[in-house]
């Protein structure tokens, strides 16, 4: 008897079982790395991740918004420019006034009447009409290094702007292949519970057919219909994550997300991860190459230059002025020679605010608050990046280690599912170990869908942590 039991293992083993036996459910491949890949979720006509990423750097708000504050950023050191160049204003104005008359002048005796009589002389109503202009330049010699402390620090701030937006253009990168990543994410594992439904159901008509044959009982029956129902709410409530995946990615790439949105899958995304640099070595690049760790450093040095010409209201302000003015009854007289009703003047004026209720000191210390608070954020700053690099290379190398277990797992899972269901056509298993043995592949196909995304993300982590 143990002979024959043997024989009949060995046979099913091979393909070969007899002919008496219930047709089982097709048996499971090697689902290893170098036996099968996942099946494009997209047939291959998606938007791949460059495209996403080119999407995001057109329309993505917070970049836009970055790329305006550095728009604002060189209007600011147009002004600050502004101080030191001459300023030219001219004025122009065109008057009537109006005398009301009624006013005694004076009297005088009119001979011409007969007998003479007194008259009285009355002032008649007049207007007078006025021309005048006048062009006045003026020119900032000193003010206590107020303007070129003022003019460094635009310019630190408009570098500083510049960063940003660089960083923004970094994190906006990589914010496209989070969500970019996490879609493909949830697409693989609704194939692998997809494929779990449907090993489920095979079990269940296969399960069926021997109650049929009087093989199983009816509870195995009931038993394996609940795992295929089971297995199809699972995937069913994947197709909801999946859809929330899609939303996610629409939204940072700047689309509207009502609108189809398909993606093509990375052809890289089948390779494990790369092994991560030497953390020291990441760490240097990062705190050379981070733009976040540059604008920290130009806002500290703006803050400073600002604090410096705070101080500038300590000294007296001097300037030179000149202007030039005419002023006419007549506009034929107005616009004749120059030299007629003119006035041309120039001069030199110092101004010294003495006291001002120590508004000056305010100013001052509160600009040396600001030029140390911005030297905090760039100390804090360093060590976030540094933090930053630090998990991305641990993060990067466990990836690395899971991806192959995880291969060697599905490997294992699928033969011992194979063996499980040999072992129940030939009547010496049980459904409870064919159960476990799916359960155990399915387990390990989402332990490697996942461990391959997850080395993807943190190679992305990585690039976005040294800078790029």
């Amino acid at each position: 008897m143990i002979a024959l039991l043997s024989a009949l293992i060995a046979m099913a083993a091979q393909g070969q079982p007899p002919a008496a036996q219930v047709t089982p459910p097709p048996n499971v491949q090697p689902t290893g790395p170098a036996s099968r890949a996942p099946a494009d979720a997209t047939g291959g006509n998606g938007v791949t991740l460059e495209q996403a990423i080119q999407f995001a750097l057109q329309n993505n708000p917070d970049l836009r918004r970055a790329e305006l504050q550095s728009q604002s950023a060189d209007q600011d050191v147009t002004a600050a420019r502004a101080t030191i160049l001459p300023s030219l204003s001219f004025n122009a104005s065109f008057s009537d006034t109006r005398n009301g008359g009624g006013v005694v002048t004076g009297t005088f005796i009119d001979q011409t009447t007969v007998p003479p009589r007194q008259v009285t002389q009355i002032s008649p109503t007049e207007v007078f009409r006025g021309y005048s202009a006048t062009l006045a330049v003026r020119q900032l010699l000193f003010d206590g290094g107020k303007w070129w402390n003022a003019l460094d620090a635009a310019d630190a701030l408009r570098a500083a702007s510049d960063a940003n937006v660089d960083e923004q253009r970094l994190t906006t990168v990589f914010n496209v292949e989070q969500r970019f990543y996490e879609l493909v994410r949830q697409q693989r594992q609704l194939k692998v519970l997809g494929d779990a439904a449907l090993r489920s159901r095979d079990q269940a008509d296969f399960t069926q057919r021997l109650f049929e044959g009087g093989r199983a009982t009816q509870a195995d029956v009931y038993a394996a219909r609940a795992n295929r129902d089971n297995d199809e709410i699972n995937r069913l409530g994947q197709e909801a994550r999946v859809e929330l995946a899609r939303q996610d990615l629409a939204i940072v790439i700047g689309i509207d997300p009502t609108n189809p949105l398909a993606i093509q899958e990375p052809s890289q995304m089948q390779q494990e991860p790369a092994p991560p640099p030497p953390a020291g070595q990441a760490v240097e690049k990062a705190l050379s190459s981070r733009p976040s760790l540059k604008a920290f450093a130009l806002t500290a040095e703006g803050q400073r230059k600002n604090a410096s010409a705070a101080r500038g209201d300590y000294w007296p302000t001097i300037a030179l002025n000149g202007s030039y003015g005419r002023q006419t009854r007549d506009l034929d007289t107005f616009t004749s020679s120059l030299n007629k009703a003119s006035s041309l003047s120039g001069s030199i004026n110092l101004t010294w605010n003495l006291f001002s209720g120590f508004a000056t000191k305010a100013a001052a210390q509160k600009a040396d608050i600001a030029a140390t608070l911005a030297g905090v954020d760039f100390a804090t700053g360093r060590r976030a990046v540094a933090s930053d690099v630090e998990r991305a290379v641990a993060q990067l190398a466990t990836t690395r280690q899971q991806a192959r277990i995880a291969a060697q797992s599905v490997q294992t899972a699928g033969e011992n599912l194979r063996l499980a269901r040999t072992r129940q056509q030939v009547g010496v298993g049980t459904q409870l170990e064919v159960r476990d043995a799916e359960l155990k592949l399915t387990q390990s196909e989402l332990a490697r869908a996942n461990a391959l995304v997850d080395g993807h993300e943190a190679e992305s982590a990585l690039r976005r942590a040294v800078g790029g």
